[in-house]
């Protein structure tokens, strides 16, 4: 389930935090998170489907992140193959930032 910050509309995301689960968003607003066997069930799903399609499955504090390869030469270790991602980091009418993370070494870096 997504959940968005009542204050700056932004995406909340789940974060340990002193052993509580809470949701966070970027502004400092914090809310309670109570997890339930739903939520695990769902991750679980999710990660199966992601392994049989062949995409890598990141997982950082109870979070889950499925990226595609793709065919991209690493600037680090000269691989041909890394993750790949976008998310917006500058204002709504500028394009998208790339980010890639190498599968060799773990090298990211962005193309905007």
């Amino acid at each position: 389930m997504v959940e968005f910050c009542p204050d700056c509309s932004n995406l909340l995301r789940r974060q340990l935090i002193d052993g509580t689960r809470i949701l966070v968003c970027r502004c400092g607003f914090q809310k309670d998170f109570a997890s339930n066997v739903e939520d695990v069930k769902k991750d679980a799903k999710l990660k199966e489907e992601a392994l049989n399609k062949n995409l890598i499955v990141v997982t950082q504090e109870d979070k889950i992140s499925v990226h595609p390869h793709v065919k991209k030469f690493c600037p680090k270790c000269t691989s041909k193959e890394a993750e790949a991602w976008q998310e917006q980091t500058r204002s709504g009418d500028e394009p998208s930032t790339s980010f890639f993370r190498c599968v060799e070494c773990k090298h990211t870096w962005r193309e905007y």
